[in-house]
């Protein structure tokens, strides 16, 4: 059992743009009369797409509270894993994975990447699979033990995730002894036992790369580390420094979930209200490629 999903952050963005949905309109982008409306259609459009594909579309953090770990046992046989298949594809990254123990206090699980040979890590932790596109990322005890015991009371097993293709956020990149570091906002600090950190992650960020025609083009590159302060080293330097760019982390929304939701807005907008009933068919058909049949 388990308590439903609990969103902790919220997409800072919606993945359609006011001005492209004013463009589909033909609604000059001086007119902001009814932005605030426009605005809810968006929205409203982008969740509809989320709960019916079971999927996350910007990046927003989620908290699930279980009941315990799997019932399966520890070995792995063809019976099944004793995995937990996290919710919300794509995934992006672990914040915490926690359970309470015998004793009732509350622990943080260790990561083993060793798939159990390494006899230094601790006996109870978590290997994971992280998964790709629509595909959930997976929690399990490392090859081949049980799940740590717990006390047996509600929500004893806590998980807090990061998912989503991506999201904008707002840097400044700085050149420091040589080292490029983006600031300003709180990476997942790549502390490898614990947690799954954000190197590896692309990152495009405008006005840092080369200088093309007096014009400074975007960065384009991947998060190389993060200290235990949140701040990211880039593996490429930027060419010029920025302060407040809006940056993008993350894999770009995918082409066919922007036009499903600029579609379903639009259709909320001739109706004068969010009404699914009489969907256009196209809307159907683009989630219907675009949704998670595992979690």
């Amino acid at each position: 059992m388990s308590e439903p999903l609990r969103l902790i952050a919220p997409p800072v963005a919606e993945p359609v743009t006011l001005t492209q949905f004013k463009n589909i309109l033909r609604i000059p982008l001086t007119d902001t009369s009814r932005d605030d409306t426009l605005n809810l259609f968006l929205q409203a459009a982008r969740e509809v797409f989320e709960a019916h594909c079971r999927i996350a579309i910007v990046t927003q953090t989620w908290l699930w509270r279980m009941d315990s770990f799997p019932m399966v046992s520890f070995a792995y046989t063809r019976n099944g894993f004793p995995q937990i298949a996290l919710p919300k594809p794509p995934f992006q990254s672990l914040c915490s994975f926690q359970y309470v123990d015998t004793s009732g206090t509350v622990q943080t699980l260790a990561r083993d990447t060793s798939y159990g040979q390494n006899v230094a890590s601790p006996f109870y932790g978590f290997q994971m699979t992280p998964g790709g596109g629509m595909s959930p990322a997976k929690l399990t005890p490392p090859w081949a033990r049980p799940w740590a015991p717990q006390l047996m009371v509600p929500a004893n097993t806590i998980v807090q995730f990061r998912a989503g293709y991506g999201g904008p956020l707002a840097v400044s990149i700085n050149q420091a002894s040589n080292a490029l570091v983006a600031q300003g906002f709180l990476f997942n600090a790549d502390d490898a036992p614990r947690l799954a950190g954000d190197t590896g992650t692309k990152i495009s960020i405008p006005g840092a790369g080369p200088v093309v025609n007096n014009v400074a083009t975007a960065l384009v590159t991947n998060v190389a580390s993060v200290d235990v302060n949140g701040n990211a080293t880039l593996a490429a330097p930027a060419v010029t420094a920025v302060a407040g760019a809006t940056a993008w982390l993350g894999d770009p929304v995918p082409t066919r979930l922007q036009l499903g939701i600029l579609f379903l807005a639009q259709h909320y907008h001739e109706q004068g209200a969010v009404v699914d009933s009489d969907e256009p068919g196209v809307v159907d058909r683009l989630r219907r490629y675009s949704r998670n049949l595992v979690s």
